[in-house]
Order: structure tokens, then C-alpha cells, then sequence
């Protein structure tokens, strides 16, 4: 089993929280399809723990999301909203300032929204969103989650 580095500190995607974004439980396309699947195959034989964050909770309750991507995720444990700290408000915002850059901060809300939810109750967030994987290395430094596409985190899993 590879770990994944983070600072000093080595993760082990089977003894962690993975947190999983809506887009990442139904990817349109190879070979994220199947590592996806693969995943919550993973995840339904108790071998990860898959956690979706109540901020994507929302957006799969979207009529366009397919009822079976519904049901699978509803399956999962999710966090709850929480009141937060000063300092965990402040770093939302850093992570929503990181993601938005120069653009519409609107629309980065809820991606903010999951990527802290993802470092402040485990260290991995699974992700098709391309917005949000161009920034993984500034978001590992800032806040010390670990972005992955679906097919990447499988293959640190099934590698070791």
C-alpha cells in the first residue's frame, strides 16, 4: 500500500476519510468512469471510508442528477454543518480566494465549501472538476488536503 505524502506525514487512503465531490460519483469518461466505480466498490466491501461532504449534499439533490448517483451517495456518511471557529471561517475564505482567483467568488462557494470540509475531517478529496484540480498543489499547501482525480486515488490504493 502506497502512502500519499503530505508534509512529513504519510496518509493511508485506507485508514483516512476520502471525501468524494458530486462530479467524481458519475465521471462521463475514461478511465475516471471506472476508477469511480471501483471506489465505491472499495467503500461498499469496508476496505475505505467514503465521506461526502453536506455542501454536495445539495447539489445532488438536483433534478438532473441520475435517482441511482442519488441513492448511492445518500448511502454514505456525510458530514453535517457546524458552527465554526474564527479561524476555520478564515481559512474558508483563503480556500474560496485560492479557487476563485480572479473570477465570480459565487461560484466557487460550494467548491470552497468542500474542499474544507475535506481537510477539516480528513486529508483526500476525489474530484473531476477540473477548476478545482488545477489548484490542488496551492490548496495541498494551504490547507493540507490532498486532491486527486478518481483514477489516481485507485491506483495509489490498488498499488500496494
Amino acid at each position: 500500500m502506497k502512502r500519499i505524502p503530505l508534509g512529513k506525514v504519510m496518509i493511508d487512503p485506507r485508514r483516512t476519510n476520502i471525501f468524494m465531490d458530486s462530479c467524481s460519483f458519475d465521471p462521463k469518461y475514461a478511465p475516471q468512469d471506472i476508477a469511480s466505480q471501483r471506489l465505491l466498490h472499495l467503500y461498499d466491501a469496508g476496505e475505505i471510508n467514503v465521506v461526502i461532504a453536506h455542501s454536495n449534499m445539495k447539489e445532488l439533490a438536483h433534478p438532473n442528477v441520475p435517482i441511482h448517483i442519488k441513492k448511492e451517495a445518500n448511502a454514505k456518511i456525510f458530514s453535517i454543518a457546524v458552527q465554526l471557529t474564527a479561524e476555520e471561517l478564515a481559512l474558508k475564505e483563503r480556500i474560496l480566494d485560492l479557487l476563485a482567483g480572479n473570477g465570480r467568488r459565487e461560484k466557487m462557494q460550494q467548491d470552497a465549501e468542500h474542499v474544507f470540509e475535506a481537510q477539516k475531517y480528513g486529508k483526500l478529496f476525489v474530484t473531476t472538476d477540473k477548476g478545482i484540480l488545477r489548484k490542488k498543489t496551492e490548496l495541498c499547501q494551504l490547507c493540507g488536503v490532498v486532491v486527486l482525480l478518481p483514477s489516481e486515488l485507485l491506483d495509489l490504493i490498488e498499488s500496494g
